[in-house]
């Protein structure tokens, strides 16, 4: 038996009204319509054709934030064996895109079409810029750093080691290198942290957790052990642990395992980027698996840089984003880099990031300090 509603039959007589729409206020309409053919509330898979000149980009996102309005109607998304397939086409007519939405459960079958006149592209320049100032650079691995003594003292965390250094007519000069007694191999992409704390500095790498002094010199104490730190240094609740073995972190704020954690959201392993209650954040581009949060002037809401995807052997980049109504809005012009990103950590300065990229070219790994400025 099929059925279609021919909604579209009366929306053309009033498109000339109708107002554009967000991709959130498009889907969510969309979302609300299919969830009422479906009362029972069956499993549903969600399948996206483009027929448009739609980015990929713009429909991986529309895309996405369907789905989460689907889970929020109560119809449970999954991709094994559904008991209701949801096939969702966006097309094109000379008075704007056109969303036909499919709905096929067992010998029913379902049609929706839904008129979308999408929002104009926006002229407006961004309000921020992100400064880079480059830190460091060494052919083995880094996986973090700290500036201490007024910025006159670096520490550089590898996966074996800390190493000191100090400012001496412009140059880092080495002044001493401690071991650590690791309690388990390293993962095979190393992560760790290093802050500085009263007295001395912490290290957290998976399956071991070292206390350091630097006076009279430089010393490591490790133990066997994931100690709880904080993800961010700004947000005393959000703290997290290693998981051993891996180079992922699990915390009591969030169920799952994640890579990086910031002002309620979660870059979790299944690549999704969701908060505390499992809603997905909207992107208006695919994410990688880093971010962090960053304080600035130049916005009254919190800012994440984030990085790209991350399939670009050749590069990657970071672009910083205002984060309102579980949406990801650019407020900066993404900043090109030299090589994938490997680490994006908060700075222990308010207002820093430390970003470590691993060259294309040299294959050396670089470690940068990120700010942000307001756009002239």
């Amino acid at each position: 038996m099929t059925r279609v509603a021919f909604a579209l039959l009366f929306g053309w007589v009033t498109v000339a009204i109708v107002q554009a729409q967000s991709p959130q206020e498009a889907a969510a309409q969309l979302a609300a319509r299919i969830s009422s053919q479906l009362p029972r509330h069956p499993t549903v898979s969600l399948e996206l054709r483009n027929l448009s000149s739609m980015t990929p980009v713009d429909l991986s996102s529309f895309g996405r934030i369907l789905e989460e309005d689907l889970r929020k109607s109560g119809l449970p998304m999954t991709a094994m064996q559904p008991e209701t397939r949801v096939r969702v086409a966006v097309s094109e007519t000379a008075r704007g895109l056109l969303l036909v939405a499919e709905i096929l459960g067992g010998e029913n079958r379902t049609v929706i079409m839904q008129p979308w006149i999408a929002p104009p592209a926006s002229e407006t320049k961004p309000r921020i810029r992100i400064l880079r100032t480059p830190i460091w650079s060494q052919p083995e691995p880094v996986l973090d750093l700290v500036l201490l003594d007024s910025d006159s003292e670096l520490l550089v965390l590898s996966p074996a080691a800390v190493s000191s250094f100090r400012m001496a007519e412009g140059k880092w000069i080495p002044a001493d290198v401690a071991a650590i007694s690791l309690a388990r191999p390293p993962a095979r992409d190393p992560r760790g942290r290093i802050e500085n704390v009263p007295g001395g500095f912490r290290v957290y790498v998976p399956g071991t957790t070292c206390s350091g002094s630097l006076h009279p010199a430089l010393r490591l104490a490790c133990a066997p052990g994931n100690e709880a730190w904080a993800v961010s240094p700004r947000e005393a609740n959000l703290v997290a642990r290693w998981v051993t073995d891996r180079n992922v972190l699990e915390s009591p704020s969030f169920q799952g395992a994640f890579y990086s954690g910031a002002i309620g959201w979660f870059s979790a392993v299944d690549r999704r980027i969701s908060d505390r209650a499992g809603n997905s954040l909207a992107t208006p581009e695919p994410w990688g698996s880093d971010f962090a949060n960053i304080e600035t002037s130049c916005a009254p809401d919190p800012i994440l840089l984030a990085s790209g995807p991350g399939d670009n052997p050749g590069g990657d980049q970071t672009q910083a984003f205002e984060i309102a109504s579980a949406r990801a809005t650019p407020v900066s012009e993404p900043m090109t880099l030299g090589g994938p990103i490997v680490a994006l950590w908060p700075a222990e300065t308010a207002g820093q990031a430390t970003l470590v990229i691993r060259n294309s070219q040299t294959g050396n790994y670089e470690a940068s300090r990120l700010g942000l400025a307001c756009a002239e």
